[in-house]
C-alpha cells in the first residue's frame, strides 16, 4: 500500500501549505492494521468483509422473513404480485394495466418476478420479496456508511449504519418496511447510486480528497473518472422510472449540493470552472436523468405499456400543518423503531424506548452535518443531509400525510439517516472510548430483532375467503379493492376476484391496479359478488347498488364475515363504462 500512500501524503502536504483545509469527513484510504496487504479483491481483508456480509445477509433475510409474516398482506401487495406474474407470462410492458401513481416497474417488479420463478404465485411472494429488499437496505446502509474507512473505524461505521436499522418495530413500522413495496424498496437503487458516487469517482490509488481546496490557490486535484456522471444519470433515470420519489430524495439533493459546490469553488474560491467539472457534470447528470425517465415513460405509453394515474399531491393547507407535523414526527419515531406512543405496554414499549438512542445518534449526525455543511469535502454527506431534509419537508408540507401508514412516503429517511450517523460519528465514538456502550446497544438491538422474529405469523388478508371459494368451485367474481387482488393471490390464481367501483346509479370497472381485459364479458364469466364489512375501514357494498346493477341474486351464501351472492348470468355484461380510475372501494 506504500505506493498509494505517497501521493496522498504529498497532496496533503501541498494542500496544508496552501491554506487551512476544509472539514474532511471521509479521509481514510489505507488500512494501517494490514500495511502489507495487496490491494484488490484478492486481499485477506476483502475476503473477510465479503464472508461477513454473506453470512449476515443469510441470517438477516431469515429473520426478516419471519418478521414480515407478522403482518397480513393486503391487496396492494397482491396487486404487485399479479403485475409481476403477468410480466413473467410474457406481458413485459404490462399492456392494459392501470397502476397507481407509481409503478415500481424498474425496481420491485423485477424482484417479484424472480421470486415467483422460484415460489410461484402465492402470498409467500410478498413476504419473501419484502425480506430480501429490507436485507439489502440494511447491508447497503452499512456500506454507504463505511465509505473508504478501514480497520476499526470501518467496522464501527458499518455496525452503526446497519445496526440502526437492525430491528424494525412491530406493528405499523413492520407493515411499512417489511411488506408491500410502497417506496421502501426504492431505497435500494438510491443507496447503490450513492455507493457508485462515493466509491467510483477517483481513479485507483487516487487520494480521497476534494476536486479543489477552499483557498484561492493550490495544486491540481487528483484525477476523477470521467464516466461516473453518465453512469449516475442512467442509474437515476432507472430508479425514477420506477418511483418518482427519487426526484426529491436523490436527484434534487445531488443537483443542489453540486450547485453549491460549484458556487463555492468558482465564486468564493475563484477557481476556474474546469476545477469543478465533476460537480458540473453531476448537475447535468441529474437533469438528464429526468429527461431520460420521461422519454422512457412516453415510449412505454406509445407502444402500449402500462398507464399511471395522475399524481394527486398538492401543497398542504395551513390549517392542516399541525396534524401533518404530528404524523411526520410519529412516522419518524416508527421508522427508527422508537414509537413508544403506539407501542403496546410491555416488552415492545421497552424496545421502543431503547431505540430512542439510535434516533438520537441520527439527530446528532444530522446536526453535525448541517453545522459543517459549507466546509465539508464529503460530497455524500452533503447529499444525504439534503436528501433527508428534502424528503421530510416534501412530506410534511404536502397533502400526503393522512394516516400513520403514509409514513411509507418518507421511508428513505431511515437508511439515509443510518448511513449518515455511521459515516460521521464512528470515529469520534471510538476516540471517546465508547465501544462498550455501542456494543451493549447493538446487543440490545439484536435481542429486539430476536423478539420480533419470535412472534407468530398471521395469514394473508382474505385467506379464509380464498379457501372457501376454491372449495366451492367459484372461480371468477366481483368485489371491492380490499378483497380483490389479495384473494386472487391467496388462491394462487385459482380464483380471480376483480374490483368494481360501486355506485348507486352506475357500477363500473375499477381501473386501479387492474388489467382492462379482466372486465371483458367475451373473455371471462363472473357470476358472484363478495361483500363484507370486516375491513378497516369498512367497505360494505350497498345492497341497493348490487340490485341496481344486477337485479336480485339467485343464491346467497355466508362464510364468517363474508357474504357471497350468486347470479345465473355474466355480471361483467351489466357493468357500465367507462372504467373509474383511481383508488377507492365504494362510490363512483
Amino acid at each position: 500500500m506504500t505506493g498509494a500512500r505517497e501521493p496522498a501524503r504529498e497532496w496533503a502536504e501541498q494542500r496544508a501549505a496552501a491554506g487551512p483545509p476544509a472539514t474532511v469527513a471521509d479521509r481514510p484510504i489505507a488500512d494501517p492494521d494490514h500495511p502489507g496487504e495487496p490491494p484488490g479483491w484478492a486481499s485477506r481483508a476483502r475476503r473477510v468483509w465479503i464472508g461477513a456480509y454473506a453470512g449476515a445477509a443469510i441470517v438477516l433475510f431469515l429473520c426478516y422473513l419471519r418478521i414480515s409474516g407478522t403482518q397480513s398482506i393486503s391487496s396492494d401487495g397482491g396487486s404487485n404480485a399479479l403485475e409481476a406474474w403477468d410480466m413473467l407470462r410474457g406481458n413485459l410492458l404490462l399492456h392494459g394495466w392501470t397502476l397507481t401513481d407509481v409503478s415500481f416497474y424498474t425496481t420491485e417488479l423485477p424482484e417479484y418476478m424472480l421470486v415467483e420463478l422460484i415460489r410461484g404465485l402465492s402470498p409467500a411472494v410478498v413476504h419473501t420479496a419484502a425480506a430480501f429488499t429490507y436485507t439489502l437496505l440494511v447491508l447497503l446502509a452499512g456500506l454507504v456508511a463505511k465509505g473508504r474507512a478501514t480497520g476499526r473505524e470501518g467496522v464501527a461505521r458499518v455496525l452503526i449504519g446497519s445496526g440502526l436499522m437492525l430491528a424494525p418495530q412491530l406493528g405499523n413500522p413492520v407493515f411499512v418496511l417489511l411488506l408491500v413495496p410502497d417506496h421502501v424498496g426504492t431505497g435500494v437503487p438510491m443507496l447503490l447510486i450513492f455507493l457508485v458516487l462515493d466509491r467510483a469517482q477517483y481513479w485507483p490509488g487516487g487520494p480521497t480528497l476534494p476536486s479543489w481546496p477552499p483557498v484561492a490557490a493550490g495544486p491540481s486535484p487528483p484525477a476523477r473518472r470521467w464516466y461516473v456522471p453518465p453512469v449516475i444519470a442512467l442509474m437515476l433515470a432507472w430508479a425514477t422510472i420506477g418511483d418518482r420519489l427519487v426526484i426529491a430524495a436523490a436527484v434534487v439533493p445531488i443537483v443542489l449540493v453540486c450547485g453549491f459546490r460549484v458556487f463555492r469553488g468558482v465564486v468564493l474560491a475563484s477557481r476556474p470552472l474546469a476545477a469543478v467539472w465533476f460537480e458540473t457534470a453531476l448537475i447535468a447528470a441529474g437533469v438528464a436523468s429526468l429527461g431520460i425517465s420521461l422519454l422512457v415513460l412516453r415510449i412505454l405509453g406509445h407502444v402500449g405499456g402500462y398507464t399511471l394515474i395522475p399524481l394527486g399531491t398538492g401543497v398542504a393547507k395551513a390549517s392542516g400543518l399541525a396534524k401533518h407535523f404530528r404524523l411526520t414526527g410519529e412516522g419518524l419515531l416508527g421508522l427508527y423503531g422508537a414509537d413508544f406512543v403506539h407501542a403496546p405496554l410491555g416488552p415492545q414499549t421497552a424496545i421502543a424506548v431503547l431505540h430512542l438512542a439510535g434516533l438520537a445518534l441520527v439527530a446528532w449526525a444530522l446536526c453535525r452535518a448541517l453545522r459543517h455543511f459549507a466546509r465539508t469535502d464529503d460530497l455524500l454527506v452533503q447529499v444525504l443531509t439534503v436528501g433527508i431534509l428534502a424528503v421530510v419537508a416534501a412530506f410534511a408540507f404536502s397533502s400526503l400525510p393522512r394516516t400513520i401508514w403514509d409514513t411509507r412516503q418518507i421511508s428513505a429517511v431511515l437508511p439515509f439517516g443510518a448511513a449518515l450517523a455511521g459515516r460521521l460519528l464512528a470515529g469520534d465514538l471510538l476516540r471517546a472510548r465508547l465501544v462498550p456502550v455501542l456494543a451493549v446497544l447493538l446487543a440490545c438491538y439484536t435481542a429486539a430483532l430476536g423478539f420480533d422474529a419470535a412472534q407468530p405469523d398471521i395469514p394473508a388478508h382474505d385467506q379464509a375467503l380464498a379457501d372457501w371459494l376454491v372449495a366451492h368451485h367459484f372461480t371468477y367474481g366481483l368485489s371491492n379493492y380490499y378483497e380483490g387482488n389479495i384473494t386472487t393471490l391467496d388462491s394462487g390464481g385459482r380464483v380471480h376476484l376483480v374490483a368494481v367501483s360501486w355506485g348507486a346509479h352506475k357500477s363500473v370497472p375499477r381501473a386501479y391496479q387492474s388489467e382492462s381485459s379482466w372486465y371483458e364479458p367475451q373473455l371471462h364469466y363472473a357470476n358472484f359478488v363478495v361483500n363484507t364489512g370486516a375491513d378497516q375501514p369498512p367497505a360494505v357494498i350497498p345492497p341497493r347498488d348490487l340490485r341496481n346493477a344486477f337485479g336480485p341474486p339467485a343464491e346467497i351464501y355466508h362464510d364468517g364475515p363474508y357474504t357471497i351472492m350468486v347470479w345465473n348470468k355474466n355480471l361483467l355484461a351489466d357493468l357500465g363504462r367507462p372504467a373509474k380510475k383511481g383508488p377507492g372501494n365504494v362510490g363512483p
